[in-house]
């Protein structure tokens, strides 16, 4: 089937098999793989159980010619009479005047459309003079080609080369599953005959699906653990050890849990791929320096790469503090540094000079080229594309690699984009900080959150004020940055100093902004989520979400943890006059909860896995059918299975052999792309 060309059909013409490959339908295994896109049922209803307004299918006998009506020009309106079930019911269908000569007494005619109000006439939406052999219509959406054609076209070639659909899932897995064999179902999706078949269909493809996605990412995880390609970090845990009782606190459970497993990575024999998450001011970055700190002492350079350059250089300050009392050369590394500085960090990383840098995106320039790199760490992961973190991994030799966010990852996406990775978890926040006191409000009630902020600063706390622009839109009615910091700075002075930071900024400035925002001489800054990574200031402890609405979930719960740094009260206003239903819902979720794993898992409910975690990072999921939200009680009885298959042994026996070669194929295809 894999190599039958529909171009060499006699029953498809050179027009169709060119329309069929522009919807890249090539061969016929493609063409019977190309599942509908919906089922119209013409089930027909009995008019006892008919509903008003209601779509449905009725049938009945003609009682009268028919009439056209011509409403507008290319609009008419053509009525009958029609016996439905001994009731004489008048039926409307507009723009099928071409049909009046059909329409005489005693001819049958089935009808799918809604009843009146009072039962008595009947709105058609489509007319049909034949009695099919099938209730259920699969709908195919391929432009180009009529529906019925395509079917016709697939029921020809079912009936040719269905014998050669390959199973690939053992007795065994289907029974234990109750799932039908992928003939049949290849078959009843194809071609139903009525609504169980679909129903049985689409539970095995949606399963096979989501089980070869399991298998696949749990066999990279196998045979990177089994049949290792690294180099184990041999580091001074004497030294580490004095690191980490050198610094001003004690480290969490939860951190202290995490620096082991990864120090137990890194001196494994195997490359590190390890996700480090926690809620932000968990203490994320503390232990990535102790891990990066270990890497030095077994002779191996680190880099940590960021997302944005406000983010590089506070790290760089956390990072020069916390290693002051040692000797280990930390540099930064972005592009706003001159061609002299940039010359002298690079030939630093080149000689070895230079043991930890940090980063953005300028780190995978092509000039950066590491004496010995050994471990690498990317904070705010999901921000980087696939091929951005190979490239930067890409730097060394069989490297470790460590990735932090501060976005929990729901457990649907744990265990299927992020299955082949390790996961350590900080859900411990330091210190004793309390819950942030979260209100959604609408503009009308500003002077309050005005109120508050006054006295926020009448005590010496500072304030953020985020807003979703960064100057007036033509377009859209949105508060922006520039604006709100006018209207800010004229009526808090003489009270207060108000700045502004956003992303179109120069790096020079946005470092002078913050760094006055770091020393309390801005008071209120106004800005756009720009922030919402990696800035850390203390005593700020009120954000203020203009158009709250406009962020997700996530954004939101991030911008808010900003002000989560101290044991200090802090709060978060969201302020929205939205009456969208979604938008509504999304901020009464998160003013009522501060678990960001909760928020995570209503997040990628309401917005799916790509627009929560974005395609840059969860790859083009190859699912034609499955949901990785909406099927998430399958993809939980898929994983177990694919557990079980690879931890008992049973993938690599000759009745999985199907099965293998394609996770083994894709092993080797993956393989070759990180290498």
């Amino acid at each position: 089937m894999k190599d039958v060309l529909l171009r060499n059909l006699d029953y498809i013409s050179a027009r169709q098999a060119q329309i069929f490959k522009r919807h890249e339908i090539v061969t016929v295994e493609d063409l019977l793989l190309s599942f509908p896109t919906k089922f119209d049922d013409y089930t027909i209803v009995s008019i006892k159980d008919a509903l008003p307004e209601v779509p449905l299918t009725i049938a009945g006998v003609i009682q009268s010619k028919a009439t056209v009506t011509n409403i507008k020009p290319k609009l008419t309106l053509m009525s009958f009479y029609a016996d439905v079930e001994g009731r004489k019911i008048r039926v409307s269908i507009f723009n099928r005047h071409f049909l009046k000569n059909r329409i005489y007494y005693g001819v049958y005619v089935r009808l799918t459309g809604k009843f009146s109000a009072n039962m008595k006439s009947f709105t058609a939406a489509e007319i049909s003079f034949e009695e099919f052999s099938s209730n259920i219509t699969p709908v195919f959406n391929i432009k180009g080609i009529k529906n019925a054609k395509v079917l016709e076209i697939k029921e020809r070639v079912f009936e040719d080369f269905g014998d050669g659909i390959e199973e690939i899932l053992p007795e065994e897995v289907r029974k234990r599953h109750n799932l039908i064999s992928r003939y049949h179902a290849i078959k009843y999706i194809n071609l139903p005959e009525e609504t169980e078949e679909i129903k049985k269909a689409i539970r095995r493809i949606k399963f096979e699906e989501l089980l070869l996605y399991q298998l696949k990412i749990k066999y990279l995880l196998y045979m990177r653990k089994n049949y290792p390609q690294g180099v184990a970090i041999e580091f001074d845990e004497k030294k580490v050890a004095d690191f980490i009782a050198s610094l001003p606190f004690r480290l969490t459970e939860d951190q202290s849990r995490a620096v082991e497993e990864i120090l137990g990575d890194m001196a494994s024999n195997f490359k590190m791929n390890r996700l480090l998450q926690g809620e932000v001011g968990s203490g994320k970055t503390v232990v990535a320096a102790i891990c990066l700190y270990a890497a030095v002492t077994a002779g191996y350079q680190g880099a940590i790469m960021v997302p944005t350059e406000v983010l590089a250089q506070q790290h760089f300050q956390t990072f020069r503090e916390l290693f002051e009392n040692t000797d280990v050369n930390i540099q930064m590394l972005s592009a706003s540094l001159s061609g002299k500085d940039r010359k002298t960090i690079l030939e630093g990383l080149k000689n070895k000079t230079v043991d930890i840098v940090v980063g953005t995106h300028s780190l995978f320039g092509k000039d950066v080229v590491f004496e010995k790199l050994g471990l690498v760490v990317t904070d705010e992961e999901h921000r980087f594309g696939v091929k951005q973190r190979v490239s930067i991994v890409g730097k060394g030799h069989l490297i470790d690699h460590l990735k932090m966010s501060a976005t929990p990852i729901p457990r649907t996406l744990a265990i299927s984009v992020l299955g082949e990775s390790d996961i350590s978890v900080i859900r411990e926040l330091p210190g004793q900080r309390k819950e942030p006191i979260t209100k959604y409000l609408n503009y009308k009630d500003m002077d309050l959150v005005h109120e508050h902020i006054q006295n926020q600063i009448k005590s010496g706390r500072q304030v953020y004020v985020i807003t979703p622009m960064i100057e007036e839109s033509p377009v859209m009615e949105l508060e922006n940055a520039t604006d709100i910091y006018e209207q800010f700075r004229e009526r808090y002075s003489g009270i207060c100093e108000v700045g502004l930071i956003h992303s179109r900024l120069k790096t020079a400035e946005k470092e002078e902004v913050m760094k006055k925002f770091q020393d309390n001489e801005i008071q209120i800054l106004v800005s756009t989520s720009v922030i919402e990574v990696g800035v850390n200031v203390v005593n700020a402890t009120t954000c203020v979400v203009l158009d709250a609405d406009r962020f997700g979930i996530a954004q939101l719960h991030q911008m808010r943890g900003r002000v989560r740094r101290s044991d200090e009260q802090a709060y978060c206003f969201l302020v929205s006059d939205s009456e969208a239903e979604t938008a509504v819902a999304r901020l009464k979720l998160v003013e009522g909860n501060n678990d960001g794993f909760v928020l995570a898992e209503e997040d990628l409910i309401m917005r799916g896995p790509g627009d929560l975690f974005g395609e840059r990072q969860t790859g083009n999921i190859p699912f034609k059918m499955a949901d990785l939200v909406l099927d998430r009680e399958l993809l939980l009885e898929a994983d177990a299975e694919a557990e079980a298959l690879i931890n008992e042994g049973k993938l690599f026996t000759e009745e999985y052999a199907k099965l293998y070669e394609i996770v083994h194929k894709n092993y080797l295809e993956k393989k070759e792309f990180l290498d």
